[in-house]
């Protein structure tokens, strides 16, 4: 009975204990906070055509407050050239389920070079604290991007879609009136498109008639952005040498493009010219002629050697104008070689215009040309192929864009330095 009774009493007072530790266990543990919340959209989400410029939205929400505006990175599609501008990043601020959230919209610009379907991956977030230091990470939904090819596109080119595109060129000299044997005539033309990289238009055909001697720098390309709209800009120079006389048709030059607001190919082109060149006098009698035609053709190459020296001053001015260093020149000779499907040349180009960079921007270097060294080092790897090389070009110019390279250090260090001299960096965007 005593037993009983005792048992009875344990029953409540267990009971009594029990109750505040199962009432102190949720207080205990922490209540979990809303999720980041990572979205993706694609501008246009559907219609879009090979070559046209293609904004994916990235959209990073943070619950209550945001500590550190998070790095957002796109991996590597093949057949798309894509592009992200530091500069743009536009705060929201929204209310998802009741609860407030405020963060950040990053774009990237992509440019599909086939027509067909493209699997793009999901976004990675990397979550930074107050001091930039890394918390975590998330990532984005993957996006399907539909690319037609429109009728009468050549997709085997580069492909420019846009709605705006110009197309000027201008003559040194002015290729009226007559010239002689040994001249010679720079053609320079430049094509500007709105909403589209410089890298996207296609080399001129450079042909040349019998007689006639052509020359042609490395293109100058510049591509500039205005919230988040790039304009392309491409100049190419050509210089003809008339080594005989006659009537020369210099070619025309065009660019084709789709034009967005019309949905119809055009053409920009500047117009073929002739030019007549006089031929060296003979002078009368066979022996005064045979004596002359000696005379004249060490007089054309000697002409043309002139132009060969002046055209490569104009080269050498022009670069030295652009405060041409070192990184600058190993960068030109990486963006020749891109010219060309030669993947060990590309990859000695590369190695030395790494050579000139701070061992951070290095290593992004590095990354960014992982395909390039896959194509190199790794087993049963595609051969190298024009798209890589516009790809990886692509890739490198927006990396130098994002960071661009300090100019050519001072002939001598100042006299008595407040503080310790350092080595040439890049000049890091805000």
């Amino acid at each position: 009975m005593l037993a009983l009774l005792l048992l009875m009493l344990a029953g409540p007072l267990a009971a009594q204990e029990a109750a505040p530790s199962a009432a102190a266990s949720p207080a205990a543990a922490p209540s979990a906070a809303p999720p980041v919340v990572v979205r993706e959209g694609l501008d246009p989400a559907s219609g879009a055509v090979v070559g046209q410029h293609v904004t994916l939205h990235v959209d990073v929400l943070f619950p209550g407050a945001m500590a550190h505006p998070p790095r957002v990175s796109l991996p590597d599609v093949p057949g798309l050239q894509i592009i992200r501008f530091e500069t743009q990043g536009t705060t929201m601020r929204e209310s998802i389920g009741g609860n407030a959230y405020v963060g950040q919209r990053f774009e990237f610009a992509l440019y599909p070079r086939r027509g067909g379907g493209f699997d793009i991956p999901p976004a990675a977030v990397t979550l930074l604290d107050r001091e930039g230091g890394e918390t975590g990470s998330a990532q984005g939904q993957q996006a399907r991007l539909e690319v037609s090819v429109p009728p009468g596109v050549d997709a085997s080119q580069p492909v420019v879609a846009t709605r705006r595109l110009t197309l000027d060129e201008q003559w040194a000299p002015v290729p009226t009136g007559r010239f002689k044997a040994g001249d010679a005539v720079v053609r320079t033309v430049t094509r500007s498109a709105e909403d589209i990289p410089g890298l996207a238009m296609r080399d001129l055909d450079i042909a040349a008639p019998d007689g006639v001697r052509v020359y042609a720098d490395p293109p100058d390309i510049e591509d500039r952005s205005n919230r988040g709209v790039v304009t392309g800009r491409r100049v190419d120079r050509i210089t003809y040498v008339f080594a005989q006389g006659g009537r020369f048709v210099l070619p025309a030059m065009a660019q084709p493009w789709w034009d967005l607001g019309t949905r119809s190919l055009k053409s920009a082109a500047a117009a073929a010219v002739t030019v007549d060149v006089a031929a060296t006098p003979a002078a009368a009698g066979g022996a005064g002629h045979g004596s002359w035609r000696r005379l004249a053709w060490p007089a054309i190459g000697l002409a043309v050697l002139i132009v060969l020296a002046w055209g490569a001053w104009q080269v050498r001015a022009r670069r030295r104008a652009r405060g041409a260093d070192p990184e600058r020149a190993a960068f030109a000779a990486l963006r020749r070689a891109c010219a060309g499907t030669d993947a060990d040349e590309i990859y000695r180009r590369f190695s030395s215009w790494t050579s000139q960079l701070p061992p951070q921007r290095r290593q992004a270097a590095n990354c960014e040309a992982g395909t390039l060294q896959a194509a190199l080092f790794a087993a049963g790897t595609p051969p190298w192929t024009h798209e890589d090389s516009r790809l990886l070009l692509a890739g490198l110019e927006t990396l130098r864009r994002r960071h661009p390279p300090a100019g050519p250090p001072a002939a001598l260090p100042p006299l008595n330095p407040a503080t310790p001299a350092h080595g040439v960096g890049w000049k890091v965007s805000s």
